[in-house]
């Protein structure tokens, strides 16, 4: 089972690190903290509050996933989603 980062209880997620936060404005202070020296590093809300054991994530999840994956080099097994 993959270690996917639910965002129930944190909606907003920085663009660099995927950490979840409770607020926007959490996540620009842990931007300019421990992303200073990124330039548009990105503030996503994360829009599935979906949790759950039965919970299976949507193609279009996925594709986001996977694409945010990509660009930050990391590993990704759905890149197929994306014509990759």
């Amino acid at each position: 089972m993959s270690k996917k980062k639910h965002h129930k209880a944190s909606p907003w997620m920085c663009g660099q690190c995927k950490a979840g936060f409770e607020n926007e404005k959490a996540v620009r202070m842990h931007i300019d903290a421990a992303h200073s020296t990124i330039k548009g590093c990105g503030i996503f809300r994360c829009v599935s509050r979906v949790n759950g054991p039965d919970y299976e994530p949507s193609y279009g999840e996925r594709a986001v996933e996977a694409s945010l994956a990509m660009a930050m080099g990391e590993h990704t097994d759905d890149a197929w989603l994306l014509g990759e």
